[in-house]
Order: C-alpha cells, then structure tokens, then sequence
C-alpha cells in the first residue's frame, strides 16, 4: 500500500489540551536566604508539581515529568488489595493515572481503585464488568476508562459512582485520550477489538463518530497539538499508523509500516514516533505523511517511547533502554538491564526511569546511559510510572501499588 499524503482539513486548536499537566508551584522557606535593606528574599529554586491524569503524562503521551525526583528513592507505601484465601492477587497492568492527590488505577480482576497519594488510603472502589488492563484517563470530575468485555466507563472522581456507560464490540486493552477544544466540547477517545477508534462525548458518553481499521485497537491513541492542527494518530494490528481528525471530518490518513502496532505512539513537534512489532523505529511527518527517519533493529516492542527535546528513549523486549537522536535517528546511546523491559520509560529533568520484568526499578543518566541507581521491587512490571506531587507510583504483576518518594 502506498502512502497516502491527502492534505487533512485541519482546525486550529486554541484550546488548553484538558489533559496537560497543571503545574503547582510551591515556594519553600529558606532561613539562610540572603537580606535587602526591606526584607529577606528566597533564592531557593522553586519546586514544581504536576497532575499525571493521563498515560504517559500528557495528551501527546511523551512520558516526561517537570518534577525532578532525586534520587534514591524510599518506599513510601504500598497497597495491597485484597484477595480471598486460596487465591492468587491478579496483575495490574495498567499505569496509574494521578490527580488532586488520588490515584486511580485498575487490575485484571476488574476492580478500581481510588487512593490516597499521600498515603495509600482507599478513598472508594468500582467494579466493572470484566479485567482492566489500559490505563484510565482524568478530566473535571471523571474518570474514563474501559474493560474487556467491551464495556466504557465514566466515574465520578469523588466517589466512584456511574456516571454513564457505552458499551462495544470487542476488549478494550488500551488506554484513553481526551481533547477538550475552543468550541467547548470534550471529547474522549479509545480503540477496541471491534476494529474502531471511538470519539464519545466526555459528559454524557454520546458517541461523536468512529473510525473503522482493518484489525484490532489496542494502544492508547495519542492527540496532535501542534502547527495548528487536531488529530488523533494510533497504530493497529493492521500493520498501519493511523492519523484522524479529531473532530471526525475530512480526510483521515493510513501509512502502512508492515507489521501490528500494539504499543502508542509519543507525539512532539508534529513528529509521531512509532517503535512497532516489526523490529524497527521510526519517525513520521503527521502533516505530510512522509517518514523522516527509520531504523531496523530486530526487536518486537511492547513498551512506548519518551521523547524529550532531543532525544527518543525506547524500551524493548531485549533488555535495552535506547536512546535515539530525535532529528536523525541515530544511536547515541543504550542501556542493559537484566531482562526485558515491556514498561514505558519517563524522562525527568535529570534522569530517566525505566521499570524492567527483572523486578527492577532503574534510574539511568539520559545523558550517556550510564546506571545511576536501582530499587529490587521484587516482581515483574508491565505499567509505566506516574509521577505527581512528589511521589512516582509503580504498579506490579504482583498486583500491589508501590509509592516511592525521595530518601530523607
């Protein structure tokens, strides 16, 4: 199939991208700090929180966090839910998704929870119809997400309450995205093994429009903010990078890469980049269409990259953390752990953080790779950390929430 370069009918987006980190800043006292003739004046630098209300942090899901935890870290918590005698706890292989200080995270058995950042506290419980195995998404007061058995939801944040429900024709397996744009709707977005990408009406779950592939959804769609233009752009296990307009009209876009893309793609200055099933990474133009870059490594990946001003940092199965020049593609850099890394890396100001099915919880010098400190966790991890207020949160196939913050 050739690639199609069919010029989309974009609208500018004006917006605030709903799901954009918020940033806090909170100002510490500083009794050293130096005097004025009026009064003392901190110099201390200012700190910086933020929201984590969507996978990968952000609608572009670029997996970097403005908050530079330190480390080592300290295990400030864990959660363990319950389980009946005789039973095994089932996995969580959903990244948490943070907001207001609650996290809101999902396992394989069905059940979300809601807690507390600060100390793990259960704040409320919902139970769906099937396993969750994508990561929810954070908007106002709701919370969206969905299960196998092809049921979507909408929560309330506060309680856990239903809100509404839309239900499909196939598993939803992968995360969901949201826009809210200048003509005041908010639109939630999420594929399914029904073959469709779905735009549903974020406060009363009406569905907008959906787009048909040839094969199943399952990652989580990634939202274009750049250049003035509105897209939704995921691959498919049709072996196609898909770009749709988000508000469903006009021209959408398939560009065959040759093999399923079960992963999502990260979004930055109108670049997608996509690392695929067929061993290869590559860089794609959202506008023309055109690949600006590719390499052939072998590897089938599961993971999602980060994408910093730079450089593209990309996990894979063979226990390596690569990390890429963005503009040209070429290795700068890789890292080895002890086994495969399957989650998701997220780049902080001075480290990257990549979790491994070793057990292992890494911090790695995004400047030359080399290790800079490790956390034995002890089981296996398929989510990706979340980052928030000073915490990171790591869910495990065990199926215990980890809350990690900075050693004293």
């Amino acid at each position: 199939m050739k690639r199609a370069t069919v010029t989309l009918p974009w609208v500018k987006l004006t917006a605030i991208i709903a799901l954009s980190a918020g940033y806090v800043s909170c100002q510490k006292s500083d009794d050293s700090s130096e005097a004025d003739s009026h009064k003392n004046v901190d110099t201390t630098p200012q700190p910086t929180y933020q929201e984590w209300p969507i996978f990968r942090g952000d609608a572009e899901l670029q997996g970097i966090s403005q908050e530079d935890l330190a480390y080592p870290l300290d295990l400030a918590w864990s959660y363990e839910p319950p389980v009946e005698d005789g039973r095994r706890r089932l996995p969580i292989d959903a990244t948490p998704v943070i907001s207001d200080g609650t996290i809101y995270v999902g396992n394989q058995e069905g059940t979300i929870y809601a807690l507390a950042l600060d100390t793990g506290e259960l704040r409320w419980q919902f139970q769906a119809e099937a396993g969750i195995s994508g990561p929810a998404a954070l908007h106002g007061d709701r919370v969206f997400l969905g299960d196998t058995g092809g049921v979507f939801y909408g929560l309330n944040a506060k309680d856990g309450s239903e809100a509404w429900r839309f239900e499909v024709e196939g598993k939803i397996e992968g995360g969901v995205n949201i826009l809210e744009s200048d003509d005041g709707k908010v639109r939630v977005f999420f594929g399914s093994h029904d073959y469709y990408l779905y735009c549903l009406d974020a406060g009363t779950g009406e569905m907008l429009w959906k787009h048909e592939t040839d094969n199943y959804i399952m990652a989580t769609p990634s939202i274009v903010n750049s250049g003035g233009q509105q897209a939704v752009t995921f691959g498919g296990c049709d072996g196609m990078f898909h770009i749709v307009p988000a508000d469903g009209e006009g021209e959408s876009r398939s560009i065959e890469v040759g093999s399923y893309i079960a992963n999502s793609s990260s979004v930055r200055d109108g670049i997608a980049y996509v690392a695929h099933n067929g061993g290869e990474v590559l860089a794609v133009d959202i506008a023309t269409g055109e690949t600006v870059w590719q390499v052939q490594t072998g590897y089938e990946y599961t993971g999602s990259p980060a994408v910093g001003e730079k450089r593209l940092f990309v996990p894979c199965p063979e226990k390596k953390l690569t990390a890429y020049d963005r503009v040209t593609g070429e290795v700068v850099w890789e890292f080895s752990g002890r086994r495969a890394f399957d989650s998701s890396p997220v780049l902080t100001p001075s480290t990257i953080w990549q979790a491994g099915t070793d057990g292992y919880l890494y911090a790695i010098d995004p400047a030359d790779g080399s290790e800079l400190w490790t956390w034995q966790l002890g089981t296996k991890v398929q989510a990706s950390p979340a980052i928030s207020r000073g915490m990171m949160i790591i869910c495990g196939q065990d199926g215990v929430v980890y809350a990690f913050r900075e050693a004293e």
